[in-house]
């Protein structure tokens, strides 16, 4: 009577092969799905950057507007815009004098009238727009205060303004020969972000049209509403 072979505990080389084969795939699997993840929480958390920074420029911009004011009595109170490029990109430049709350922590001498210009550069990358805020405190006085000027928008495809004088939105301003201190209705600022997204809002110039009844110091007087 012949005994049957014994098989011993184990595996076969054929056999550790294809669990090690089983294994790269689950791993190349979970790579693939955890890189996949990282990269869309990447783009997600970008894009809530850039949108962030959108709203937060349109706010800045529209608040600053909606306090915007001139004078007959002082020319250099006037509004003016002038749309350029820059590499090809719409590229505006807004100056105007505002009404704004004094601000008493910063070490300058409190000022409830200021001089502001949005304008675009050329990104440190050289292919998009860095969106700047120059503000002038006492533009009326004579004084030696430093300008204030600091990016609120980088990486951008498009800074435009449109303003509306009543019949139709231009991009200039003045425009049609009209006083250099007159103010247009409304002011529209559209953004244009990296990825070509285009971003606008309409703000209303709640004293247009009073011009003549402010004074150099941008008060108006008692009684006028």
């Amino acid at each position: 009577m012949t005994r049957s072979p014994v098989r011993r505990g184990g595996f076969t080389l054929l056999e550790i092969l294809l669990a090690l084969s089983l294994l790269s795939i689950l791993f190349l699997l979970l790579l693939s799905a955890f890189t996949g993840a990282v990269k869309v929480r990447e783009t997600l958390s970008s894009r809530s950057r850039d949108f962030r920074q959108i709203r937060l420029v349109l706010d800045r911009a529209g608040t600053d507007l909606m306090c915007a004011f001139a004078t007959s009595a002082r020319e250099e109170s006037a509004l003016s815009l002038r749309e350029d490029q820059l590499s090809g990109m719409p590229a505006a430049t807004l100056i105007f004098t505002a009404f704004q709350l004094p601000d008493g922590d910063s070490g300058r001498p409190p000022a409830e009238i200021v001089k502001i210009r949005y304008f675009p550069r050329i990104g440190a990358d050289g292919v998009t727009l860095e969106l700047h805020r120059e503000q002038a405190d006492l533009p009326f006085i004579g004084n030696q205060i430093p300008l204030r000027e600091y990016m609120v928008a980088e990486k951008l495809r498009g800074f435009r303004v449109e303003v509306y004088d009543g019949t139709t939105w231009v991009t200039k301003w003045p425009a049609g020969g009209g006083a250099n201190t007159s103010l247009p209705k409304k002011a529209a600022v559209t953004l244009v972000d990296e990825r070509g997204n285009t971003y606008r809002r309409e703000i209303p110039i709640t004293l247009a049209g009073q011009e003549n009844f402010v004074t150099w110091s941008g008060r108006r007087p008692a009684g006028k509403q």
